[in-house]
């Protein structure tokens, strides 16, 4: 078949199974047959973190010139530098572009921190006066007192990640439609508000959780700091006996620590307390080994997190644990840079698929805080 000659429907499913911008990108110049449908899907959603500073104000000029392009962005992906750094004509340009994406929805905002860090960029202007109401908003970069204009008019936000907003805890009536928050500090979280999903880190009193027991369904917890007196083992053993009722837990290790990692009992015994759990998630950094017995010496129920066939095998045995899961998915990275993972799907029909990889880049689709989803038919 002559490349001339392949069918548009073709060419759209080729596209459709593109996941990243860069890919689209390619593929907007490799021939006329998929330029339409990859352009339309590169704007549609855009994700330009880690593109140089040409390459989004190349974004952001076509969207200001083209309407039909502003048009089509749905979902947008920023990381911008800091203010410091920030050359105020390259906000501007961005900022008239970001007005211009009137049916924007979903907006994801950082600066160079890591997740949770401190967002003190003073440009505020560049998102006050936009016209879009967004739905699910990711803000890593803003600080809270330069947008106040912004949070007045969002109406429409569903879920929301802040590093360390205090908007939801001093104003009752502000975003009213938000049920997930993601936030460093619990003391930030609203009251009063019936939230169905957290994302946080780790803590050392998750009590004020409780007011949330009977509408939480989805809790993500992730470790981002050196703190030897909060482990993944009692962690997860204070939620469980803090919430049974959970559908969605995920805990996960961002730093991988100097120390020798640790051997703990494998969370089998743990996971029994949630009595409805759907989806559980474990990303490991400082976990070596999963043993059953006190003295950490291999036993029938022991796992090295340095062998692919160990992190299966606990995957497996997780999931023929507790009939009411459909999908584990268990990380593990012992040997620095060295990634391991398995994320078992179970269908409505009781079949198992396992998908096995080497980056935790995995995970990342399989977020029940930003893009929940329920059981397979097959």
């Amino acid at each position: 078949m002559a490349f001339s000659s392949i069918p548009p429907e073709i060419c759209a499913i080729i596209c459709s199974e593109v996941q990243d911008s860069r890919s689209l990108a390619i593929l907007c110049r490799t021939s006329r047959l998929f330029y339409g449908e990859a352009q339309r899907l590169f704007y549609h959603s855009a994700d330009l973190r880690g593109r140089s500073m040409r390459v989004v104000k190349k974004w952001a000029r076509a969207v200001t010139k083209h309407a039909h392009l502003a048009a089509r962005v749905h979902a947008l992906a920023l990381q911008l530098p800091d203010t410091l750094k920030f050359d105020v004509s390259d906000a501007t340009t961005i900022g008239c572009a970001l007005a211009k994406c009137l049916n924007l929805k979903e907006l994801k905002i950082s600066g160079d921190t890591t997740m949770y860090g401190s967002s003190s960029c003073i440009h505020g202007w560049m998102i006050n006066d936009c016209e879009f109401r967004l739905t699910k908003f990711d803000n890593q970069y803003f600080s809270d007192g330069w947008i106040t204009d912004f949070w007045k008019k969002q109406t429409e936000i569903r879920v929301l990640s802040i590093p360390d907003s205090t908007c939801l805890r001093n104003d009752t009536q502000l975003l009213p439609a938000v049920i997930a928050v993601g936030t460093k500090y619990l003391q930030n979280l609203p009251q009063r508000r019936a939230l169905q999903r957290i994302e946080t880190t780790f803590h050392r009193d998750f009590s004020p959780l409780l007011q949330y027991k009977d509408t939480l369904t989805t809790l993500y917890l992730r470790r981002d700091w050196v703190d030897h007196t909060v482990d993944v083992e009692h962690t997860i053993t204070a939620i469980a006996a803090m919430l049974p009722v959970l559908l969605h837990f995920g805990v996960f290790e961002s730093r991988k620590l100097a120390r020798c990692p640790f051997v703990v009992r494998p969370p089998t015994t743990t996971l029994r307390r949630f009595i409805k759990l759907e989806t559980f998630t474990l990303q490991v950094r400082n976990i070596c080994r999963f043993t059953g017995l006190a003295n950490h010496l291999p036993t029938p129920e022991s796992y090295d997190l340095a062998v692919s066939g160990d992190v299966e095998t606990l995957s497996y045995a997780i999931m023929k644990a507790f009939p009411t899961l459909w999908r584990v998915a268990i990380g593990a990275e012992v040997v620095k840079d060295q990634e391991l993972t398995c994320i078992l799907t179970k269908t409505r029909a009781g079949e198992i698929h396992m998908e096995a990889g080497t980056t935790f880049d995995a995970f990342g689709p399989l977020s029940m805080f930003w893009n929940p989803v329920e059981m397979r038919s097959a």
